[in-house]
């Protein structure tokens, strides 16, 4: 699936790169204000260590000859990442934008020495009176890593797992319309649409495609602190390319959800129910429709001034990356997660965040040599986060990847290390 070959370009000089870094920083970081602005300014500069670039097979190389993977490639090299941020409170409305550039070169990486990626997310709320409220949202990725392309990425969101090469595009937007109905009962009508264009043959023939999901929900506030719900959502999931039109599928998630703030600081969410699934282009003979479980619960503890903690688990179908020709549906995952953040000192700030997700395969029929096959990936994050002054900050991370699949060439660990400096203003 992954491409063996490169185009060459020619490479622009690191040293010119990381001076422009360093007079955006010097900059910005001249600038002085009374924090009231409706726009926040950011640029950062980070060198960084890559041990595994492609996310390459640790065992033997995709022909087969036993040899180690000759993609697997390592590199030194640096970052730049500048962006914008409006935060704009209106009459009755609320508006959010950001924009987030990088480009990250790499010193010794075999073709193109450079990734460039775009990523922007706009928000906007509307309270037309107490009982209507509207709010909209759209977020936009032309990225290759893994955590770029997931729809409405964060905690306890199903990641895809392998780096894909190239320009590719996820477009995820939103809409929700809240009615209080009665003073305890009130209705959420909502809209998801997911747009995936990925640039490799391979990606494109597996994960390009569109998915619908309008959902409505009814809550009921049994008490001050807890909150009922009753959902259902409607998915529609469409294929653009015609080999992997056996994957369309439509599906139906029922299930009921309970929020409950135990105290100020400790709150907790829950949604359990079913997915029932029907592909609808299954050809003779092959796997129509199933039935999973549908889990999302989480709890998040802020147990000081900038600190908390939170863990969750998410279990539910995903898109698979392996293409047409493997004759798989997709993928029922498992997915625990955790994440610290942590105030250390007036000026120093830390967070961890760790997930580990269980998959199993799901073939048209249960013939399919890769059906019941499993895999697991692991991920884990450290930051820190140093505050020089008001406009200045360090900060060192450094970010470990594991999947381990029963898929063979799929198998691959990753570490990454990055230190550099931020200015914002």
């Amino acid at each position: 699936m992954r491409t063996k070959a490169f185009r060459m370009k020619k490479p622009f000089k690191a040293a010119s790169m990381a001076t422009a870094g360093a007079a955006i920083l010097s900059t910005l970081s001249a600038f002085a204000g009374d924090g009231s602005k409706p726009y926040t300014l950011s640029a950062g500069v980070r060198g960084f260590y890559d041990d595994n670039i492609f996310t390459a097979n640790n065992k033997v190389d995709v022909d087969g000859d036993k040899k180690p993977d000759r993609r697997k490639f390592d590199s030194f090299g640096f970052e730049i990442t500048p962006s914008v941020r409006f935060n704009v409170p209106l009459e009755g409305s609320t508006l959010t934008a950001g924009y987030t550039y990088g480009l990250r070169y790499y010193e010794s990486r075999p073709g193109s020495k450079d990734d460039q990626f775009h990523l922007a997310d706009v928000a906007f709320s509307h309270a037309f009176n107490p009982r209507y409220k509207l709010s909209v949202s759209d977020q936009f990725a032309a990225a290759q890593e893994p955590d770029q392309m997931v729809a409405f990425s964060g905690s306890g969101t199903l990641p895809q797992v392998v780096r894909a090469e190239g320009s590719n595009i996820r477009n995820s937007a939103g809409a929700d319309l809240t009615v209080q109905i009665v003073p305890l009962w009130s209705a959420v009508v909502g809209y998801r649409n997911n747009y995936y264009n990925y640039k490799n043959k391979g990606f494109a023939e597996a994960l390009d495609r569109m998915e619908n999901l309008p959902s409505l929900g009814l809550r009921y506030q049994l008490a001050p602190k807890t909150v009922l719900s009753g959902n259902y959502q409607y998915g529609d999931v469409n294929y653009r390319n015609t080999k992997s039109d056996f994957r369309d599928n439509r599906s139906h998630y029922v299930f009921a959800g309970v929020d409950h703030s135990f105290t100020s600081q400790l709150v907790g969410s829950l949604r359990a129910g079913a997915q029932f699934v029907d592909w609808y282009h299954a050809p003779a003979g092959a796997r129509a429709d199933a039935v999973n479980p549908f889990i999302d619960a989480n709890v998040t503890y802020s147990y000081a001034t900038g600190s908390n903690v939170q863990i969750g688990f998410r279990h539910a179908r995903n898109a698979t990356d392996l293409e047409a020709a493997s004759a798989v549906l997709d993928q029922q995952s498992s997915l625990a997660y955790g994440s610290i953040n942590h105030q250390i000192t007036g000026k120093l700030r830390g967070s961890v965040v760790a997930q580990y997700q269980n998959s199993e395969f799901i073939g048209a029929s249960k013939a399919v040599l890769l059906n019941g096959q499993k895999e697991d990936y692991i991920s884990l994050g450290l930051t820190l986060n140093y505050r020089i002054n008001n406009y200045l900050s360090a900060e060192a991370a450094y970010y470990y990847d594991q999947l381990a699949s029963d898929v063979n060439f799929r198998d691959y660990s990753r570490n990454r290390v990055f230190v550099g400096i931020r200015a914002t203003y």
